[in-house]
């Protein structure tokens, strides 16, 4: 795996690194044991240890905005887009009337498909993400939560527009979730370890949330949340939470790591 779809081993060993600590914030045993299953050499991503926060307290914010939505709708669909090797599909606890899809590239699904067991409710499309053709196969008779984890940076703008445009056309109603760099972001995402070893650079970055409402009628904001704010920051070490106070009085710098969720 190259480029974009590479930066899925890097979200799963920024998982294991956490599991591996004495307090974790994720707790995903799950991504130590696809590590331990796959050819690949993890010491090019020895990198992200300083980073995995980033991943952690993302993930952990959108494993808890998954639970509140399907404990509101336990007949609810989840749709996970670029799900990587992402296990939030098991590792959360769903009520029995959830169906669950997860979306990506006929590579990264074939690769799951040897790691994960199948499960009544849930299954796996493989496509792109920008094709239109794949939401046809998804029901449009229940409420939706959409998630798109690590996606959304490494799309263009155009392309991204179109692709949430689709989801609010076809899907009945519900809400949608995932992460928006900030555009100062672009102009130094190029000097990042991540995008120089999987050669992966961003390509769309989301200013004011709320534009987003006049681009894709029927979105709606709901919030705007920081990495910065997330509980587990406290855990941290004292240099790290010094610095994380300094960032949060600036909004592009307390911002330049957030998850943006609306409703439909």
């Amino acid at each position: 795996m190259t480029g974009a779809q590479e930066t899925l081993l890097a979200t799963l060993y920024a998982k294991a690194l956490d599991n591996r600590s004495p307090r974790p914030v994720l707790g995903d045993g799950s991504a130590e044991r696809l590590m331990g299953r796959l050819d690949y050499d993890f010491r090019k991503m020895k990198f992200i240890g300083r980073d995995r926060r980033t991943v952690t307290f993302r993930a952990k914010k959108l494993d808890e905005w998954t639970t509140e939505f399907v404990a509101r709708h336990p007949d609810a669909l989840v749709l996970h887009l670029a799900c990587g090797l992402d296990s939030r599909a098991f590792r959360l606890p769903l009520p029995d009337g959830v169906q669950w899809i997860d979306v990506d590239q006929p590579d990264v699904v074939e690769l799951r498909e040897k790691l994960y067991e199948p499960r009544d409710g849930y299954r796996v499309l493989a496509t792109s993400v920008t094709e239109q053709a794949w939401l046809e196969s998804v029901p449009a008779d229940r409420p939706t939560l959409v998630i798109a984890e690590g996606l959304t940076p490494y799309l263009q703008q155009a392309d991204g527009l179109t692709m949430l445009r689709r989801l609010v056309t076809h899907l009945p109603h519900g809400e949608m979730t995932f992460d928006a760099v900030l555009p100062w972001t672009l102009r130094i995402a190029r000097y990042s370890r991540l995008v120089r070893t999987t050669g992966a650079p961003f390509g769309w970055a989301v200013g004011d949330p709320r534009s987003l409402e006049e681009l894709v009628p029927g979105l709606r904001l709901l919030e705007e949340w920081s990495l910065l704010d997330s509980p587990h920051l406290a855990d941290a070490r004292a240099q790290d939470r010094v610095t994380a106070s300094i960032m949060k009085l600036a909004r592009p710098l307390r911002y330049a790591h957030r998850l943006l969720r609306y409703r439909f």
